[in-house]
């Protein structure tokens, strides 16, 4: 039904502070802010792939290429 688009290079997110992922962990796990979270053991190496959403649409595609042709990234 949706088709998830999985980036080669650089195919992981090297760069994500610790307090971040930690926060992400925790809100997938066991929940906050009022939620139960997913109930699952969460994998950093899962989070880290980088991938396009499944939801994304022709247009996003487009500007990510247009983005891609700059030679200095700037979203």
């Amino acid at each position: 039904m949706h088709d998830t688009f999985f980036i080669k290079k650089p195919a992981t997110c090297e760069t994500i502070p610790k307090e971040y992922m930690e926060n992400v962990k925790k809100i997938h796990s066991v929940g906050d802010f009022g939620s139960k979270g997913y109930g699952y053991e969460w994998q950093e190496d899962e989070a880290r792939k980088n991938l396009l959403r499944t939801h994304t649409t022709a247009v996003s595609s487009q500007m990510l290429y247009k983005l891609a042709q700059q030679k200095e990234f700037k979203p």
